[in-house]
């Protein structure tokens, strides 16, 4: 059995993220900087992906608060990563 090229490069497409989550991951990567480094400034939260990086750098590299502003916004991400698209 072999594969087209085509079937090679698909991929899952990414899921959007709702508005409210973004803006809840957007406000912690401005407010926990130190957990961004390599953010580039133009970069958006835009998908549930994104809002898991931020989870998973607040919790690797931030503090007490950012370890709990991680917390809070990955109750809000876990409901939406069990759904079945």
């Amino acid at each position: 059995m072999t594969s087209t090229p085509d079937e090679l490069h698909e991929a899952a497409s990414p899921i959007p993220a709702p508005p409210e989550l973004i803006e809840r991951a957007s406000t912690l990567v401005r407010t926990f900087p130190e957990c961004f480094w390599f953010w580039h400034p133009i970069a958006r939260v835009r998908h549930l992906a994104d809002v898991r990086l931020v989870v998973e750098h607040l919790c690797e590299y931030g503090g007490r608060r950012a370890w709990r502003s991680a917390q809070e916004l990955h109750r809000c991400l876990s409901p939406l990563f069990r759904k079945t698209y």
